[in-house]
């Protein structure tokens, strides 16, 4: 989530997608740094860091760049994405993304593949460019907008030929530019960031679990609803249906219970392979709303239990 390509030799070619680049409408902006990630670009015109996750939003919202920086046992399987367009239209298409072409950018001296594509999502077709920059930690740019977006082909591709990469950073300047704080309680302990907006939490001595021997824990922010609705019940209800692992489960109780300093919506339910889930949310109508998944096996304590529910009283939204 790692092959090289070709370098680009010809000078002539460098300067004429350099001239092709400088004659977008608007110039880009300065290079801003990523907050809690390796990265720094300069992002199109009317792009600004985005406040719920890695990476930058459109004035509109409409549009956006996402930065994900992935574990090295991801890197393989993500680069083998990037091969070549057969490769990258063959396994894209398992997650709904139509891919047009393979390009590359020349970046720092090295070759970055980028695939570019589409996607239909909430009724609309999204434009994508996604970018591979390999390495420690190896990390994945995507950019996409919907069709009918200002933001040209020249400016993705430009924004993402600026890319930089600084020293990784530590976990814990990683957690400190997360939009909320939460304290794990034990046994659990922190893992690492996704994307900027999610913080994984574990008991166990694994960082590594894909067969879920250990309790996992994901707390996760947005700054914007992604449902209509403003009723607790059936966003968590929207949210657990669209969260790999627990979705397709039975649910077997709900209940309102304090969490990120309001009233929160409690679920458990029991995953379709027999775990055990514990669902919190905690909704501002309008606004944002932040949550905790816990995935726990079937024969966990009443300890770690306990622990979940006291690493999810520690949630809070970080004060601007």
């Amino acid at each position: 989530m790692l092959t090289h390509f070709r370098s680009l030799v010809r000078a002539a070619l460098l300067l004429l997608q350099a001239l092709l680049l400088a004659g977008c409408s608007q110039a880009s902006q300065p290079s801003m740094a990523v907050p809690g990630s390796v990265v720094s670009l300069s992002p199109p015109p009317g792009f600004a860091p985005a406040p719920n996750f890695s990476g930058f939003v459109s004035d509109d919202g409409r549009a956006s760049i996402l930065v994900a920086e992935l574990p090295a046992e991801a890197s393989s399987t993500v680069s083998g994405l990037f091969v070549d367009e057969p490769a990258a239209r063959s396994r894209f298409a398992s997650q709904g993304v139509q891919v047009d072409r393979l390009e590359s950018l020349s970046v720092e001296g090295r070759t970055i593949p980028v695939v570019i594509g589409s996607q239909v999502a909430h009724g609309y077709t999204f434009e994508k460019w996604m970018a591979l920059f390999s390495g420690s930690p190896t990390v994945m740019i995507t950019v996409q907008a919907p069709r009918d977006h200002a933001l040209t082909h020249r400016q993705a591709m430009q924004a993402l030929a600026t890319v930089t990469l600084r020293p990784q950073a530590t976990l814990e300047q990683k957690i400190a530019a997360m939009p909320f704080s939460v304290e794990p309680a034990s046994p659990f302990r922190l893992l690492d960031t996704l994307s900027g907006s999610a913080v994984a939490l574990t008991a166990g001595e694994l960082d590594t679990d894909p067969d879920g021997l250990q309790p996992l824990v994901i707390v996760a922010s947005q700054l914007s609803l992604p449902f209509a609705s403003d009723d607790p019940e059936k966003v968590s209800d929207q949210l657990i249906a669209g969260t790999v692992r627990i979705q397709g489960g039975a649910i077997t109780s709900r209940e309102i219970v304090p969490f990120g300093g309001i009233a929160g919506h409690r679920v458990d339910g029991v995953t379709p392979d027999g775990r055990h889930y514990r669902h919190y949310l905690a909704l501002w109508p309008g606004e944002r709303f932040v949550r905790l998944v816990a995935i726990l096996p079937a024969d966990s304590s009443k300890e770690v239990e306990d622990a979940v529910d006291a690493t999810a009283s520690s949630v809070r939204f970080r004060e601007p």
